[in-house]
Formats: C-alpha cells, sequence, structure tokens
C-alpha cells in the first residue's frame, strides 16, 4: 500500500508516512489503522465484512470481532479530531460489515504534498490577520473613554454615575465638592458591598457535586454473548462456560465477582469485565474470551480456544490459566488442577455438565429440571463423581425451595451424596461438595456439622450459595445482622429473583423484609410474587 495517497473529506492520507494532515494539523496513526484506512478508500462506499477485513489487514491471523470493532472505533475517533458537527466517515452496515461514506479522492503523492503545504499556507495567513484585526481592536479600547467593568447592571451604574459627574465637572469648570465626592464613595461602597455578599451566599449555597456510581477495581463481572447465527446450545455453552471461569476465579483469588443478569442504573460499577462467547469457523466450535478493563476501557485479553472433538477438557483448563495470568493472579499448577477436580474429561460427558450449569441457572422450573436430566445422565455414566451428585443435590434442593415438590429425590440424592464416602482420608473435596454436604447437615439440624462444612467450603471459594447457607446457620443462632449481611453478599454476587428466593425459602423460610432490607427493597414486589 506504499505510495498512496487519498483525500477523505478534508483529511490528506499519506499511508507510506503513516500520517494524516488536515487544515495545518498533522497526526501519526498507527500502521494497522493506516492499512484499514486507505483499504476502505479503495474502494469507497463498497461494504465489507469482519472476516474480509481480517482477512485484507490481519492477512488471516486469528482475531476476534471485537478487535475489528475496536480498530473502527479508534479510526472514526482520529478523524472526527474533537469535532462535534463533523460529518460521518466511517458507516455500519447492520449485519453486513462496514463502509466509508465520506467524499474519497485517489492522490498522487505530489499532489498530496501540494495540497498540505497549500493547507499550512492559507491556516497561517488567518493567523497573520487575527493579529491584525487584534491590534486594531487595542488601539480601539485605549482611544476609547473611561469604560470600567461592563459586565453587569451594578457596575454599570456606577460607571454611568461617574461619568455623568466627569461630564458635569468638565462643563461647568467646577471642581465637586467634598460632599459629592463622598456621596459618591458611600454609593460606590454600597454597591461593592452588595457583590460581595451576593457572590459569598451563592459560594455558600452552592450543592455539592452528586456521584450517581463509582468503579470498584476490585470487582469482576462476567457475562456471555449470545450469537444470534447459532444455535441454542452456543449460548448455553457460553453461559455454564462463563460460570466456570467465575468460579476460577473466586478459587484462585481475592476478587469479588458478580454475574450480569440485571443492569444497575446507579451504584458500583466493576471494574473488569469478562465476556464469554462461542464461534463457529469452518466447521469448529471456538471459546473465545475478551477481558476489559472498566476503568481504562482497554481490552487486556483476547484468545480463542478450539472446543470441537475432545479439546473441550484441555481446553477449558487453559482459558482458566490464561484468564488468570491476564488478571495477574499466579496460581500453582496444583491450585490449577482443584479448579478442574470432578469435571469429566469425556467431551459429551464434559458438555452435558456445562449446559446443565446454564439451566439450572433459570427461573422456570421446567428448564431447570432440564439441568437435573443432564445431571442424572452424567451420573449413569460416572455414578460416584463427587462434584456432580454435589450438584445434582443442590439443584433438587432449589427446585424444592421454589415449589414445594421432590421431597422423595432430595432423599435419594442425600444417600447417594454420603454413600460417595466423601470423608476419605487425605481427600481435599470441591468446595461445591463441601456446599452441599454443609446444606445437607443444616437440613438435618447438625449445626455444629454445618458450620464447620461451609467453612472449609469457603477457604476454597464463597459462592452465592456458600453466603445462602451461611445467613442460614447465622438466623439459627440468633445473629440477625449476620445473617442480612450474608444474604445480601449472595445477592450482590447473583443479583437475580432466584437469588432473593432462596435466600427466602431454603431449608426455612426467613422473613427478608426484617433481616435483609436492602435485598427487599432493591427486588421488585410484583416480580416476587410472579415466582
Amino acid at each position: 500500500m506504499n505510495g498512496l495517497c487519498f483525500q477523505i473529506s478534508n483529511w490528506i492520507l499519506i499511508v507510506e508516512e503513516n500520517k494524516l494532515y488536515r487544515q495545518g494539523r498533522e497526526v501519526t496513526v498507527e500502521p494497522r489503522l493506516v492499512n484499514l484506512l486507505s483499504f476502505l478508500a479503495q474502494s469507497p462506499s463498497a461494504v465489507f465484512g469482519r472476516e474480509e477485513l481480517i482477512d485484507h489487514i490481519w492477512d488471516g491471523a486469528i482475531v476476534s470481532d471485537q478487535v475489528v470493532t475496536q480498530s473502527i472505533f479508534e479510526l472514526r475517533k482520529i478523524l472526527k479530531d474533537g469535532r462535534v458537527d463533523c460529518e460521518r466517515f466511517i458507516a455500519t452496515v447492520p449485519k453486513r460489515g462496514y463502509r466509508l461514506v465520506a467524499d474519497t479522492i485517489e492522490l498522487s503523492c505530489d499532489n498530496a504534498r501540494q495540497l498540505i503545504t497549500e493547507s499550512k499556507s492559507a491556516v497561517e495567513n488567518v493567523d497573520h490577520s487575527d493579529e491584525k484585526t487584534t491590534d486594531i481592536d487595542t488601539d480601539l479600547d485605549y482611544e476609547q473613554a473611561i469604560t470600567v467593568f461592563p459586565a453587569g447592571p451594578l457596575t454599570r451604574a456606577v460607571t454611568h454615575i461617574s461619568k455623568h459627574a466627569a461630564a458635569a465637572e468638565a462643563n461647568s469648570d467646577t471642581k465637586l465638592t467634598f460632599l459629592q465626592r463622598y456621596k459618591l464613595q458611600l454609593f460606590d461602597s454600597f454597591l461593592l458591598s452588595v457583590l460581595i455578599c451576593i457572590i459569598v451566599l451563592c459560594t455558600y449555597v452552592q450543592t455539592k457535586p452528586e456521584i450517581t456510581r463509582a468503579l470498584d477495581t476490585q470487582v469482576i463481572e462476567f457475562s456471555y454473548c449470545a450469537n444470534q447465527k447459532l444455535d441454542k446450545t452456543s449460548e448455553y455453552l457460553a453461559d455454564g462456560i462463563s460460570q466456570k471461569l467465575m468460579n476460577d476465579v473466586l478459587t484462585l483469588s481475592h476478587y469479588r465477582v458478580q454475574l450480569k443478569k440485571t443492569d444497575f442504573t446507579t451504584g458500583i460499577l466493576p471494574g473488569k469485565l469478562v465476556n464469554v462467547r462461542i464461534d463457529k469457523q469452518q466447521g469448529l466450535s471456538y471459546l473465545d474470551i475478551n477481558y476489559r478493563n472498566n476503568a481504562s476501557n482497554r481490552i487486556i485479553f483476547s484468545k480463542q480456544y478450539l472446543i470441537s472433538g475432545d479439546e473441550m477438557y484441555d481446553s477449558l483448563q487453559k482459558a482458566s490459566s490464561d484468564l488468570m495470568a491476564a488478571l495477574r493472579i499466579n496460581p500453582t499448577p496444583k491450585q490449577l488442577d482443584y479448579v478442574m477436580q470432578g469435571l469429566p474429561e469425556d467431551q459429551d460427558l464434559l458438555t452435558k455438565l456445562i449446559i446443565a450449569n446454564h439451566y439450572t441457572n433459570q427461573v422456570d422450573p421446567k428448564l431447570f429440571m432440564q439441568g437435573i436430566d443432564l445431571f442424572e445422565d452424567i451420573l449413569s455414566v460416572e455414578p460416584t463423581n463427587g462434584l456432580v451428585l454435589a450438584e445434582r443435590y443442590i439443584a433438587y434442593n432449589i427446585l424444592s425451595s421454589l415449589s414445594d415438590e421432590f421431597v422423595n429425590e432430595i432423599k435419594r440424592s442425600s444417600v447417594d451424596l454420603l454413600e460417595n464416602n466423601p470423608y476419605e482420608s487425605n481427600k481435599v473435596l470441591a468446595a461445591r461438595e463441601y456446599e452441599a454436604l454443609a446444606l445437607q447437615a443444616l437440613l438435618q439440624g447438625h449445626e455444629l456439622e454445618a458450620n464447620n462444612l461451609i467453612t472449609l467450603a469457603g477457604e476454597s471459594r464463597r459462592s452465592s450459595i456458600y453466603y445462602i447457607i451461611i445467613g442460614k446457620l447465622a438466623e439459627l443462632s440468633g445473629n440477625l445482622d449476620r445473617a442480612g449481611d450474608a444474604y445480601t453478599q449472595a445477592f450482590y454476587i447473583d443479583t437475580s429473583i432466584e437469588t432473593y428466593q432462596l435466600s427466602s425459602n431454603l431449608a426455612f423460610h426467613s422473613n427478608l423484609e426484617r433481616i435483609a432490607i436492602f435485598m427487599y427493597r432493591a427486588m421488585n414486589s410484583r416480580a416476587i410474587k410472579l415466582v
């Protein structure tokens, strides 16, 4: 592309210099953005999709769509050049791509440089003209009669009286008497005092600035992006994997996490955003993870992982490790193995487990039951898998707290959970297993055992279920303040109607209006009644 020059609206682009010129202004642009802009300029008004841009600008390298979107955003910002009322340059064509809409002419490099030189000369002439005008205005100011503070009514009144006094003195050829001067000075002092009082009063009653949002750099928000072109399975996988990565961060760091379900209009904004999506290219499925720092609005980490065939288990482990590195978390290999503990290595079983996590995160009982059915399918192949046994037991209890059914299923899953021999010597259980055992002990009235088990779970991670069990145990001990704090923490991690219902009904009924008043007021009472 070297040797190419274009006039794009009032910009001159010289590709070999990586520079844009406009009215004496010179902007150095990254080569990546110059290549993108010159490619669009060669075919003005033509629409180019993201994949086509990746092929031509990034030479077909594996980059995410977000990289193209970010590059277009940066180009628009440079071309806009801080102007509010400027024309459009690059338009987005929905579901197709991007096109250059500004008037574009291809120039020879000599013509381009000549235009740049003429533009600089015109700017210099305008500057010299401004200087002359300023000098003339200054001369006129010196020639004018007395002109004092022509800004407000009070000062104009003082000036008006002074002018009349001066005119009267000049016409009569007599000087003002002492009494007249005293009255004028007294009136001027009065006006000045009033002005000072008004300034002090306005300063005193000025309202303090109101901050409606603040950024917490220790909070990470996890979300998934549904690709409308793909099947529902890909969407469910993205949701389940985002929950898995969120639990990994909870286990391996001191960050606080949120699962994005509700948009807040005010309050604390998360400092870091992690988005998960599934893409399909040439018949293969890829896991796309994007991490953005909300404080600097910069993409820190963006990578794709192959999850087709038998690659999902290894790709999940690698994705978790890479995300921890991007977040500056330094887990040991043993800790990385711990977050994979209990996950089936078989591709089909692992896929079912991830999709089951999506279903058990829904409020619809029918959808929720589909997740439990998937747990049952996995246990038919791996009947001693402690993680899946724990997930099924907690899922049955959650569903029962929402609909008062499935008592027999809870009893059966409870027996299976104990028969798995969780107290095997020197065996460290997954956090989910400790949570399930703590819930089981709570339902059986063994408060001390439940406290010990939930403490072991908290040493690994503190999920919304962990805080709900902590709240229930605090209620039984009479510590309602601690219970309210725990329920609010659970609601903070997973802000949803399901969390509210679980805090209210899991194990036994809790009066959240009295215990966790903040959580109660944050909910829509009409939505609560519909569940």
